[in-house]
């Protein structure tokens, strides 16, 4: 079965199937977020040591952007030998951080990762919404098993989801998205509840997970003055009462079972 895993409290994700991990924008280690805005990793985050104490394979990286909250230069210097994939920007800075094999790819791009147990996870990048298209991709994850049968079918994006991209995908399983809307002075930077239930439903996803929640926890005062936040889990979550797509709400380590949903 596929599986979706939560690593942290905040944008790092697993993609399991037939014994083979995707890690999506891994956050592995304790050192917080310093820059434009501050985000501490309290305990409880999976790190290496969890992952590696877990059987099966670690088939590949992949970065939904260079900006350094996606891409922690202390986790990929752990994990130098594991192919990292993402746009150039993110492919170059994670060469800069000492990863050997890094690809670079243009939204549409479709790449296959071999599972150990047979099968693949074909992924392609997806189109993320402007401005943040500029420099930020999404991605589709689709299982196959060895007889090339569906498995799963899962869309993560963690900025911008749009009515184009959406209706482009088909039927998934599980679109991970932002619920809070989050605008820096006047950039918008993720979307919010309604642009995103809206986006799971045109790709008539069973499930829309929320990613990146809270983004203004640890912000310094000044830092919340530059970032407006709206919206809530629970504004998703009525944004899709009476539709076909649930809302879920998981945990650090909770992991769901793509197709069923639990």
């Amino acid at each position: 079965m596929m599986l979706l895993r939560r690593l942290d409290d905040y944008q790092s994700w697993q993609i399991s199937f037939a014994g083979t991990s995707i890690l999506v924008d891994p956050w592995l280690t304790p050192e917080p977020i310093r820059g434009a805005f501050d985000r501490q990793h309290p305990a409880g985050f999976t790190s290496l040591r969890d992952l590696q104490l877990e059987s099966g394979s670690i088939g590949a990286i992949v970065l939904c952007t260079s900006v350094n909250d996606h891409l922690r230069a202390e986790t990929l210097k752990l994990m130098s030998n594991v192919p990292v994939h993402g746009n150039l920007k993110a492919a170059k800075a994670a060469r800069a951080a000492g990863c050997t094999s890094t690809h670079a790819h243009e939204v549409g791009e479709t790449f296959t990762v071999a599972c150990t147990e047979g099968g693949e996870i074909r992924v392609t990048v997806t189109q993320t919404g402007l401005p943040l298209g500029l420099i930020a991709v999404g991605f589709l994850f689709e299982a196959f098993d060895d007889e090339q049968n569906s498995a799963g079918r899962v869309w993560i994006e963690p900025h911008q989801p749009t009515k184009a991209t959406a209706d482009s995908l088909g039927t998934i399983d599980v679109a991970v998205l932002p619920t809070q809307s989050v605008v820096a002075v006047v950039l918008p930077v993720t979307a919010g509840p309604k642009k995103s239930a809206q986006a799971a439903k045109l790709a008539n996803a069973r499930a829309l997970v929320a990613t990146a929640t809270q983004p203004q926890r640890d912000m310094k005062l000044w830092q919340k003055a530059l970032y407006y936040v709206n919206g809530s889990n629970a504004h998703a979550h009525n944004q899709l009462v009476g539709t076909n797509t649930q809302f879920i709400e998981l945990r650090t380590g909770d992991w769901l079972d793509v197709k069923s949903g639990r």
